[in-house]
């Protein structure tokens, strides 16, 4: 390793891509004093690197306890980040970035001494992409810059020019490919226009689940490449049958159209994690002595157009991001978030504590489930129809004209026995009905074409079952939604395709609403069963769509939006301020008592050591002293070593050897040894 930096005009750019990327992230976040505050500390680091603490061993060790010790509070905040309505909260963005950028700083300021470079080049091209995330308006050509920087500062060293030349020219020819590619489908899009909005429609949009649903529409769930499409999964090991979307009221040429009333607005009783709760009664859902409830969690793969798809029973809606939602007569729920795109939600279903206590108890209120003027509606254009369906089934009394079409004799259930026999005996399903071309007046009318050729599918025999209905009196509601849902053994919830796409009709009789389904059973071509590939992929994927649920939108929310109101409090209070601020003194002070505490030491230690050689000097000179030799007061080591040492000289001279004695010379040489000794180390300590 080496034991210096090399400076040189990378390592400006290295310095310059750290700050571009710790600016960039600030701004974009709205924390821009502190991505100032990380590229004026990179600033600091790169000039000291630079200059006096070139040498890499003078450079403060890395400590893994600074890197893995930012994780928890930052992993609190990270979990305790409130959502964000239809969209992604900044801060699960930002607080990633932030700790890219406290590592690069770490591992910057310790590069050499346990930090590494190739750690801070990650750290800080992540930090720079997590700073494009909602990058504000004309800051788009800061990640180009900084990714130009970073490829220039940990480029090889040594690489020719020619080469980065050759890397932009890539670059550029990629640019101009994806650009020329944009312009070309510029120019041809009307050309694919039509075929593009038939798929997207295909794909988008299903079954008239509109404010109007024309006939015709279910035909392309079975026709379309999308035939076998999962639509909804329900968590529930005993799915409804019927799964009912809405309920339609007028029909005009071909089109049923909502109703354009509703019967009451629902606000929430209360929450449950992020979820709005309604109920039709006051604690409905809540589970007491007498009653408990099913929540069951039913996931949309496709936009469900404003609709809360319900069976029939459910007491209590929860959909998230709602504030009210508007509940219209016959149990149609629409609203949600105001444009559609709920993908998911909850309904309850009562469920009996004993065998004694009907589900019943929990039942819909009757404000909400009673006949409303709509479910009579019938065209004047319509009756002579309806009277010509009437009398052929045998409906009315055969002593009744057609202009009484009210007057029957039969009871409303029995009506609904003869109206399935005559279509199980005389119709038969089909995708098509022969003879259907655009309508274009009454001798094209759809519900006429459909009685003189005998065949049709779900949205024929609905409709026309309605009229008839309304036309004796008996109220009734077309309705749209899902039917005969899949149920595979192992997987723990029902799965609703395109194909289990069905319309069906409400009847009011003996004063109850009740399901009648006047469609034929559908023919075995038309009913193929899925692969079995498919069937193990969808539950990877259903399986996949509930854990990520509960990780998201789980009951441990609960804990967190506790957490997350607390932190708000704690935000908003000076206390916390004022804590951090002692937090701040606290080391600060700690770090200044450690440094004073090894300086003190350090003087102690030179204390120790000055007080050792002063003893050691004061026994050398006892013993000159025994052989007459005395230093002077005032005269100093280095004095009296250079006049001992002229003595000794005098003293190995021949013709004074005879004078001096083998101890006395001993005792000289021993302390003139010392004396260097003493010269030399004395003042180093």
């Amino acid at each position: 390793m080496m034991a210096s930096e090399k400076v040189d005009i990378r390592y400006t750019f290295k310095v310059l891509f750290l700050c571009l990327a710790s600016v960039n992230l600030g701004h974009t976040f709205d924390f821009l004093w502190l991505g100032i505050l990380f590229a004026i500390y990179f600033v600091v680091i790169g000039v000291l690197n630079a200059t006096r603490r070139r040498e890499f061993a003078k450079r403060p060790r890395y400590k893994k306890i600074l890197a893995y010790g930012a994780i928890v509070p930052l992993a609190l905040f990270w979990v305790m980040t409130p959502s964000v309505e239809n969209g992604v909260s900044p801060y699960l963005i930002f607080l990633p970035g932030i700790y890219l950028l406290y590592l690069a700083a770490l591992q910057e300021r310790s590069r050499g001494n346990g930090g590494f470079e190739v750690f801070v080049a990650f750290d800080g091209v992540g930090a720079l992409l997590f700073g494009m995330y909602m990058v504000p308006h004309g800051w788009g050509f800061v990640g180009l810059v900084g990714f130009l920087l970073a490829l220039s500062a940990y480029s090889r060293r040594g690489t020719a020019p020619y080469k980065y030349g050759l890397f932009l020219l890539v670059i550029a020819a990629l640019g101009a490919i994806s650009y020329g590619g944009w312009q070309y489908w510029k120019s041809q899009r009307y050309r694919y226009g039509a075929q593009m909005a038939e798929n997207y429609y295909q794909r988008e949009r299903m079954m008239g689940f509109d404010p109007v649903a024309a006939l015709g529409s279910f035909g392309s769930n079975y026709n379309s490449r999308y035939n076998s499409q999962v639509v909804l999964r329900v968590w529930d090991k005993q799915p409804p049958r019927y799964f009912k979307a809405a309920s339609y009221e007028k029909y005009v040429a071909g089109i049923w159209k909502l109703p354009t009333k509703f019967a009451k607005r629902l606000y929430p009783a209360y929450y449950q994690v992020d979820y709005a709760v309604f109920e039709t009664a006051d604690s409905l859902t809540k589970a007491d002595s007498l009653r408990e409830v099913d929540q069951i969690w039913v996931q949309s793969t496709l936009n469900n157009f404003g609709f809360v798809f319900t069976p029939y029973g459910a007491v209590g809606f929860a959909a998230k991001d709602v504030d009210s939602l508007t509940y219209y007569a016959g149990g149609m729920v629409q609203g949600l978030d105001g444009n559609g795109n709920r993908s998911d939600w909850h309904y309850f279903k009562c469920k009996p504590v004993s065998t004694e206590i009907a589900p019943e108890t929990c039942s819909l209120p009757d404000s909400l489930m009673a006949p409303s003027e709509g479910d009579l509606l019938v065209g004047e254009r319509y009756w002579p129809l309806m009277d010509t369906v009437i009398a052929a089934m045998g409906l009315r009394d055969s002593a009744a004209t057609d202009s009484t079409a009210l007057a029957k004799s039969m009871p409303d259930s029995l009506v609904l026995q003869k109206m399935l026999a005559y279509y199980s005996v005389n119709f038969t399903y089909s995708l098509s009905v022969p003879g259907m071309t655009r309508w274009n007046g009454a001798k094209n009318e759809p519900l006429a074409v459909f009685w003189r050729e005998k065949q049709g599918f779900c949205e024929y025999y609905a409709t026309l079952s309605t009229l008839v209905l309304r036309r004796l009196g008996i109220p009734s509601r077309y309705v749209t939604g899902f039917a005969n849902p899949e149920v595979v053994e192992g997987l723990p919830y029902s799965i609703f395709r395109r194909k289990h796409s069905h319309a069906w009709v409400e009847a009011y009789v003996d004063n109850r609403w009740v399901i009648f389904d006047p469609t034929p059973p559908i023919l075995p071509q038309f009913a193929d069963a899925p692969s079995w590939w498919s069937v193990k992929w969808e539950g990877v994927r259903g399986r996949l769509a509930r854990v990520m649920h509960a990780l998201k939108e789980g009951e441990w929310r609960r804990v967190v939006d506790s957490w997350q109101n607390q932190s708000t409090a704690l935000l908003e209070s000076p206390i916390l301020y004022v804590v951090l601020v002692i937090l701040v003194a606290a080391f600060v002070g700690r770090k200044l008592y450690i440094l004073y505490r090894q300086s003190e030491k350090k003087r102690s230690f030179v204390s120790s050591r000055a007080v050792l050689w002063v003893k050691r000097l004061d026994r050398c000179e006892k013993e000159l002293a025994k052989v007459g030799f005395r230093r002077e007061t005032g005269e100093t080591v280095g004095c009296f070593l250079r006049r001992l040492d002229a003595e000794m000289a005098k003293l190995d001279a021949p013709q004074d050897s005879s004078k001096s004695t083998p101890n006395r010379r001993k005792i000289i040489r021993k302390a003139l040894e010392f004396l260097r000794d003493y010269e030399m180390q004395r003042w180093r300590v």
